[in-house]
């Protein structure tokens, strides 16, 4: 049912129905590439970094039994509107209207866009620290995935689901979520990325549990597995994620190595969103090792913070504020330390769930230096009991961690 087009429909929004045909037909890149094509094209036609050629247009009319009619969605649909306005302007926090307003309109309209649509909306409300918003959205598109019953949609909603089930401390179903993802990618041979999103967060799951050998084990095989076919976006998340399991495992020459790589990875232009977020981690990553690396830490957010206000991005800039004070307080500046909490509290909603438990840990860290020990020991104390009930060993050590070096600073300064 193929025929050569008289006019090349344009990007982004071809590479968009590109994929929607391909995933409804359950093709693989590589599966529709066939043998004219590569599968590492088809992947930038689909992105929209790359036109296409009228004969690619033929090729792949016929691959997918369709007409070129096929690939120009009519610009009337809210949801087509939708798509094409987030993928040429972006993330922005003004967007999650957009797609909840053609969700709305559309609510019966073609499920692969919905899913997309809805993808897009769940990482909308992450990025502005909506997470209850999230964490329900993302619900949705795991049954919407499971309607349209494609293994690849199915996996990546599991991982997305299996992370911020994580981010809320729900770590057994996060498991649950994130080992149906791997088992997916395997027996149904998805695209190497959805193996190695799944692994990255199974990885991240072991060490959260304590799982440190386990974790290792799957950080070393993970990176030595990256290359080329890997997307870099994937290489940086995976080489950030080996980092830090290589922290709290003890190597902190691994570490430092491996952090750097992906610190060197991409440029800020490549994905500013990533770019930040890579050199928050590794901020993080610094302040947790022993003894930490302050003069590391603040060079990696002296650079995320100079682009947080560019990108207007709320989670990221709550998260910079944060380690910020973390950075304070472990520098000595107990003031500063105490300003930037203030001020977070007084933001209120907007925090995750991570950020609001670091939070809680540096306000009772101030109270011990400023002479109210009972009641901070014994939030301390608190916080250590929801990491158990939840199962994160790793949060408890933080918070024992915390509270011994808050109380021999106290000692130091002479409160008893």
């Amino acid at each position: 049912m193929s025929s050569r087009p008289d006019r090349v429909p344009e990007q982004p929004m071809f590479g968009r129905r590109l994929r929607a045909l391909r995933v409804a037909r359950g093709l693989s890149q590589a599966q529709l590439a066939g043998s004219e094509i590569s599968a590492a094209y088809l992947s930038r036609l689909e992105s929209g970094a790359r036109p296409p050629t009228p004969r690619v247009l033929s090729y792949l009319c016929t691959r997918l039994d369709v007409t070129p009619s096929a690939f120009r969605v009519s610009a009337g649909g809210p949801l087509a509107r939708a798509l094409a306005t987030v993928t040429t302007v972006g993330e922005s926090p003004q967007l999650a209207a957009v797609l909840e307003n053609a969700l709305l309109q559309e609510q019966d309209g073609d499920a692969v866009l919905r899913w997309q649509a809805q993808w897009l909306l769940a990482r909308c409300y992450q990025m502005q620290g909506r997470a209850a918003e999230g964490l329900r959205q993302v619900h949705e598109l795991t049954e919407l995935s499971d309607e349209i019953d494609l293994p690849d949609l199915r996996a990546r909603s599991r991982i997305r689901l299996a992370r911020m089930l994580r981010d809320s401390g729900d770590l057994a179903r996060a498991r649950d979520h994130a080992s149906e993802a791997l088992v997916l990618a395997e027996q149904e041979d998805l695209p190497r990325r959805d193996r190695v999103e799944a692994l990255m967060t199974l990885i991240s799951l072991d060490a959260e549990n304590g799982q440190l050998v386990q974790a290792r084990e799957r950080a070393d095989r993970l990176v030595d597995t990256l290359n080329d076919e890997i997307p870099v976006r994937l290489q940086v998340e995976a080489l950030w994620t080996a980092a830090t399991v290589c922290v709290r495992h003890g190597d902190r020459p691994a570490a430092d190595e491996t952090m750097k790589k992906a610190l060197d990875r991409m440029s800020s232009n490549d994905d500013p969103v990533l770019w930040m977020r890579v050199r928050l981690a590794a901020a993080s990553m610094y302040l947790q090792m022993d003894p930490r690396d302050t003069l590391q830490a603040r060079l990696r957010l002296k650079e995320a913070g100079s682009v947080t206000d560019v990108m207007g991005l709320p989670l990221l800039q709550y998260e910079l504020l944060v380690l910020e004070a973390q950075l304070a307080f472990h520098e000595g500046d107990f003031i500063e330390a105490r300003e930037i909490s203030n001020e977070l509290a007084e933001r209120g909603e907007g925090l995750g769930m991570r950020e609001r438990v670091r939070l809680g840990i540096l306000d009772n860290q101030l109270a011990i230096i400023e002479g109210n020990r009972a009641d901070a020991v014994a939030g301390m104390e608190r916080i250590a009991k929801e990491a158990q009930e939840t199962g994160s060993v790793e949060l408890q050590a933080e918070v024992w961690r915390a509270l011994a070096e808050a109380l021999k600073l106290a000692e130091g300064k002479g409160h008893r």
